[in-house]
C-alpha cells in the first residue's frame, strides 16, 4: 500500500494518477460539490474508486505510530463494504475539512486547524468516515439499480462488489465508479448496525506494518530530494540567553560546510550532509548574553513552593459545594503533598525537516503534528500566500505532542531560503535533550475531610506549575477558553483533577475545591503524553491510596464507594481485581499497588506487581490494565497503545528525569536520559471492555496511572510514601 502523502487536491489526483473519471468523494456531510477534472466527481477531502477498481483514501491525520491510519480506515471499510487489502493507498493530506473539531471546541474556536493530538482522532473522525463510507455504498448501489433496471432493496454491497440478489450478478465497484459519481449524494445514508461489523470490533492488521518492516515507510529523516543540503544547529547552552556573536572560522574549516546562519538563540550550519553539518554545529563557538546561569532544580521546587503556600487563589478548576466548611467540620482530615519533575518527550526520531522554497511556492516535508502550524509559519518565513505552500507529511517516528511545535521545521524553511536549494536539518539527540518543550514540573497539595468511616467526603486541591498552553496565546494571537483563560486556567494542567471533561467518570466527593496557580518558570515546556493528568493522577491516586491505608479499607474497596454510581468504572474495578489476583498470594517479595482514572472518555483501572531489593532497586514484574474505551475499533491497536503508552509512563516514573543545573539541562543523550530496555520491561496485561458506546482516546490513556500504581505497589513493599515522579533509589531504602 502507498503512503505519499501531499497537500493540494490538483497534484494529489497527478500523483495518484486520479486524473481519470470515477468516484470521487469528500468528507461526508459537506454540502457542497465539485466538479473535478476530466470527469471526476469531487466532494473534498476525498476517498477515490476509480474504473480500475482502486480505492484511494485521503487521512486527516499524522500516523506517528498509534495506528490511525488503519483505525480509520477500518471504519471506513467497514461501511463502504470492502476489505482493507483492498484499499491501494491512504494520503495523509493537508486540506481545510480536515480540521480538528474536538480542538476547536476546546479553544471557542480559535485553534480551528488540522492537528493530530491529545487522543482526539478517533473522536473527531470516527462519525464522520462512518458517513463517508456508507455514502459511497449508497451511491454504488444506486448505480447498480440503474443499470439493472432494479429497486435498491436488490442490490447487495459486499468485498468490493454490488449483487443482485435477484439473478445473483455482480458488478466490481471499480465498473460502477463513474456511474456512481452522478448520483445524488444521501444526506443520510443508513449506518450499520453493531451486530453487521466485519472490521470495526476486530484485529484488523496494520496497514503500515509492511513498509516499516522491509524499510519502505518514509520518515522525515528519510526524505531526500534532488539538490538537497543537509542542516544541524546549535543553540545557546543557557535557557534566555541570545546570541551576541559567533566564531564560526572552525566550522568554515571543515571540508563540505556550505553556510552559517545564526539567529537569535540558535544558529544553523548548512553542510553537504548531516554528519558534517553536525561537526560543523559541534565547532561553532558562541558568545551569548541573558538569561539566568544560576537556575536550578532548587530554584523551580522553590517557585512552586511559593505558589502552593502562598495567598494566591489561582484559576478556579472545580467548585462544588463548601470545600473549607465541610473539611473544618469533618471526623478526621489528611493533608498530603505530591510533586512531578521535568521530563523530555526523547522521540525516537529527532526533530526534523526538508523544505524547498522557490519564488513559485514552498514544499515541506515534516513529521509534524500540525499540518495548519507548519504552513502558517512557511507563510511567515517565504511571505508567500497559502495556496503556494504545500505540506507533506510523513510518518513520524514518534510524537509525543512534541511535534505540535513548528520550531524545527522554522530552520529547515530558513536555510532553504537562504540557500536557494532544498535543505533537510536534523536535530542531534543532544540538542533534542537540551532543547526540548518539557513536561512541565508540578506541585500538588491536597487537603481532604473523611467521614466517620474514613472515606472522604471533601476535597480541597491547590496546581502549581507552568502553562504548556502559554506560547500558544502568542501564536494563535488570544486566549482560547474553556481551555485557556485569561485568569490563567489552563485546562492542559488541570485535566484529571476533576476538571469539566473529567468529571463524568470522576469521584463522587460532595464538596470540592480545585484552584490552579500559574507558575512560571526560564525552562521551556510543553504538551507531554497525558499532559497535565501525569500529576494530576499521580497525586489523586497515591493520596487516595494513602486515604485507604490510614482507614483500613482496601484500595479498590474505597474506590467502589467514591464510583457507586458509575456502573462503567465499577465494571472495570471487578475486572481488573480479579485479572490481577488482587488480594491473592503472590510470590515472596512481591506486592500490588493499583490506581483508577477517568481520562479521554476511557475508564481505566491498573495493578502493578513490583518488588524492591536490598540496594532499593524497583523491579516492576507485571502490571494489569483493563480499560473500557467505548466501542474498540481495533482491540489489537487498543492493546499495542496501552503497551506503549505504559512502557513510557515507566519510564518518566523510575528511569528518566530532566535536571537543570547553571541555567541549562544537564542531561544530553540517552546514556543520561535512558528508556526502559527490554530486559527490564514487565509482562502487560491489557482487558478491554468493549461496551459498545462511542469510542474513547487511546493514544496516551495507558501513561498517567503507572507512577502511581507503581508509588502505591512500593508503598505495599517499603512502608515508604513516594512523593514525587520519577521515584530515586533513596526514596525505597
Amino acid at each position: 500500500m502507498n503512503t505519499i502523502t501531499s497537500l493540494s487536491r490538483r497534484q494529489f489526483l497527478k500523483n495518484t494518477g486520479l486524473a481519470g473519471s470515477g468516484l470521487l468523494l469528500g468528507l461526508a456531510g459537506t454540502s457542497s460539490t465539485i466538479a473535478a477534472e476530466s470527469g471526476n466527481f469531487e466532494l473534498p477531502p476525498f476517498v477515490s474508486i476509480q474504473p480500475d477498481g482502486s480505492i484511494r483514501i485521503g487521512m486527516p491525520c499524522s500516523e506517528m505510530g498509534q495506528g490511525i491510519h488503519t483505525t480509520l480506515a477500518s471504519v471506513l471499510a467497514d461501511e463502504l463494504e470492502i476489505t482493507i487489502d483492498q484499499i491501494s493507498s491512504l494520503e495523509t493530506i493537508h486540506h481545510p475539512a480536515f480540521r480538528n473539531e474536538p480542538i476547536k471546541y476546546l479553544t471557542s474556536g480559535v485553534m480551528d486547524i488540522q492537528m493530530t493530538g491529545g487522543s482526539v482522532s478517533l473522536i473527531a473522525f470516527y462519525g464522520s468516515f462512518r458517513k463517508m463510507g456508507a455514502t459511497a455504498r449508497e451511491m454504488l448501489r444506486g448505480a447498480a439499480a440503474e443499470h439493472w433496471s432494479i429497486p435498491i432493496d436488490q442490490c447487495r454491497a459486499a468485498a468490493g462488489k454490488i449483487t443482485n440478489t435477484a439473478t445473483g450478478k455482480s458488478l466490481g465497484y471499480g465498473e460502477l465508479a463513474s456511474a456512481a459519481a452522478r448520483q445524488a449524494i444521501p444526506e443520510n445514508p443508513p449506518l450499520k448496525s453493531p451486530d453487521q461489523f466485519k472490521l470495526i470490533g476486530t484485529k484488523v492488521p496494520r496497514v503500515d506494518t509492511p513498509a516499516k518492516i522491509d524499510g519502505s515507510a518514509v520518515y522525515g529523516t528519510d526524505v531526500e530530494l534532488p539538490g538537497m543540503l543537509y542542516g544541524a544547529v546549535r543553540h545557546c547552552p543557557v535557557f534566555g540567553s541570545k546570541i551576541d556573536s559567533v566564531d564560526d572560522s572552525a566550522a568554515k574549516a571543515i571540508p563540505g560546510v556550505i553556510a552559517v546562519i545564526p539567529l537569535e538563540n540558535v544558529v544553523i550550519v548548512v553542510a553537504a550532509n548531516t554528519w558534517t553539518a553536525m561537526q560543523g554545529a559541534d565547532a561553532l563557538v558562541l558568545q551569548t548574553t541573558g538569561g539566568d546561569s544560576s537556575f536550578s532544580d532548587a530554584d523551580i521546587d522553590a517557585k512552586i513552593q511559593q505558589s502552593l503556600s502562598g495567598s494566591q487563589l489561582g484559576a478556579p478548576v472545580a467548585h462544588e459545594g463548601d470545600a473549607d466548611k465541610a473539611i473544618s467540620s469533618s471526623d478526621s482530615t489528611m493533608e498530603l503533598e505530591y510533586a512531578v519533575s521535568l521530563q523530555a518527550h526523547a522521540t525516537m526520531e529527532p526533530p526534523c525537516a526538508a523544505a524547498h522554497v522557490t519564488e513559485e511556492g514552498c514544499d515541506i516535508w515534516a513529521p509534524t503534528q500540525t499540518q495548519d502550524f507548519t504552513a502558517m509559519v512557511a507563510m511567515m518565513v517565504t511571505q508567500l500566500p497559502a495556496e503556494k505552500i504545500r505540506v507533506h507529511t510523513t510518518y513520524l517516528g514518534g510524537g509525543f505532542g512534541r511535534k505540535t511545535n513548528p520550531d524545527y521545521i522554522v530552520q529547515a524553511l530558513i536555510a532553504a531560503k537562504a540557500t536557494g536549494q532544498p535543505v533537510k536539518v536534523t536535530w542531534s539527540r543532544t540538542e533534542d535533550v537540551q532543547h526540548d518543550q518539557y513536561l512541565p514540573p508540578f506541585g500538588v497539595r491536597l487537603t481532604a475531610g473523611l467521614d466517620s468511616s474514613g472515606v472522604p467526603n471533601a476535597l480541597s486541591v491547590k496546581l502549581a506549575g507552568p502553562s504548556p498552553s502559554q506560547p500558544m496565546v502568542a501564536m494563535m494571537g488570544g486566549y482560547f477558553p474553556p481551555w485557556l483563560a485569561e485568569n490563567g486556567f489552563d485546562w492542559a494542567t488541570c485535566v484529571g483533577m476533576f476538571d469539566f471533561t473529567s468529571q463524568a467518570g470522576s469521584y463522587a466527593i460532595p464538596d470540592l475545591k480545585v484552584n490552579y496557580i500559574p507558575t512560571e518558570i526560564p525552562v521551556p515546556v510543553g504538551f507531554w503524553r497525558s499532559i497535565g493528568t501525569v500529576h494530576n493522577a499521580f497525586a489523586l491516586e497515591s493520596a487516595m491510596d494513602e486515604i485507604a491505608h490510614a482507614s483500613g479499607i482496601d484500595p479498590i474497596d474505597l474506590r467502589r464507594s467514591l464510583l457507586r454510581e458509575k456502573p462503567r468504572a465499577l465494571t472495570v474495578l471487578d475486572r481488573v481485581e480479579q485479572a490481577s489476583g488482587w488480594g491473592s498470594t503472590l510470590p515472596e517479595g512481591h506486592y500490588q499497588g493499583m490506581g483508577y482514572i477517568y481520562y479521554l472518555d476511557c475508564y481505566q483501572a491498573q495493578v502493578a506487581e513490583v518488588s524492591v531489593d536490598n540496594r532499593g532497586r524497583t523491579r516492576v514484574h507485571r502490571i494489569t490494565c483493563v480499560i473500557d474505551c467505548g466501542q474498540a475499533i481495533n482491540p489489537a491497536i487498543v492493546e499495542s497503545q496501552i503497551q506503549g503508552a505504559i512502557i513510557y509512563g515507566l519510564s518518566g516514573s523510575l528511569n528518566a528525569q530532566i535536571n537543570i543545573e547553571n541555567g541549562r539541562v544537564v542531561q544530553g543523550n540517552f546514556d543520561d536520559y535512558p528508556l526502559p530496555k527490554l530486559k527490564i520491561a514487565p509482562v502487560i496485561d491489557v482487558h478491554i471492555i468493549n461496551s459498545g458506546e462511542q469510542p474513547g482516546g487511546i493514544g496516551e490513556a495507558g501513561t498517567p496511572l503507572v507512577g502511581p500504581t507503581v508509588a502505591n505497589a512500593l508503598f505495599a513493599a517499603t512502608g515508604k510514601r513516594i512523593r514525587r515522579l520519577p521515584i530515586r533509589r533513596s526514596d525505597v531504602v
